[in-house]
């Protein structure tokens, strides 16, 4: 599967530069577990902060 990753942490702010896409390996479905699919990717601005190496509330 593909996947956007933060590659480094804006400094101001987010450019392209920041972000990469990946390919990653999907983990194996539990009992009980489904995959799904996203059709649209939403970018919220308080998506801003959870890029910053800060201590969050928010695992």
């Amino acid at each position: 599967m593909r996947a956007w990753a933060l590659k480094s942490r804006p400094a101001g702010t987010p450019v392209a530069d920041n972000f990469q896409m990946i390919e990653a390996t999907d983990a194996p479905l539990g009992e009980g577990e489904y995959r799904i699919t996203n059709s649209w990717l939403s970018v919220d601005p308080y998506m801003r902060g959870r890029m910053n190496d800060v201590k969050s509330y928010a695992p």
